[in-house]
């Protein structure tokens, strides 16, 4: 006598493509990819570059953010995807991990963090700067 099969649970068949690119390089981002989130589940990233999720159409709530000594970057968008449509979706991290936002949507994007960035690399260097001149002045 044989049993009856039980129904089969739909199969998850991707019909539509997400392009995620985190903008930057390895040398302009850190050494963590950042973590990415689709409707609360995670979805593999690169440190930098392009990462094709196929995915379902429909709407979709995306949020990343990046991670090294604490979570930054925090970015958060909704995507409508089409059957059969490609979308692209961009994420800048910001250039250091004290600034809590990230900038991310369907064009490039700006990073955030370039003043504090470059205002540290001044006082980093007038620490140096400043007694090379002075021992040099009375030397």
């Amino acid at each position: 006598m044989s049993q009856p099969t039980p129904p089969q649970q739909p199969a998850f068949v991707p019909d539509a493509l997400l392009k995620f690119t985190v903008q930057g390089n390895i040398m302009t981002s850190n050494m963590v990819p950042p973590s990415l989130t689709i409707d609360g589940y995670p979805a593999p990233t690169a440190m930098a570059g392009t990462r094709d999720i196929p995915i379902m159409s429909g709407r979709h709530h995306l949020r990343v953010h990046s991670q090294w000594l604490r979570s930054y970057g925090h970015a958060v968008i909704d995507v409508d995807i089409s059957p059969g449509q490609t979308v692209e979706v961009f994420y800048a991290p910001p250039y250091h991990q004290f600034a809590d936002h990230g900038s991310v949507g369907l064009t490039r994007q700006a990073r955030n963090g370039r003043g504090a960035i470059i205002g540290m690399w001044v006082v980093i260097g007038l620490i140096f700067v400043i007694p090379l001149a002075v021992t040099l002045t009375l030397g």
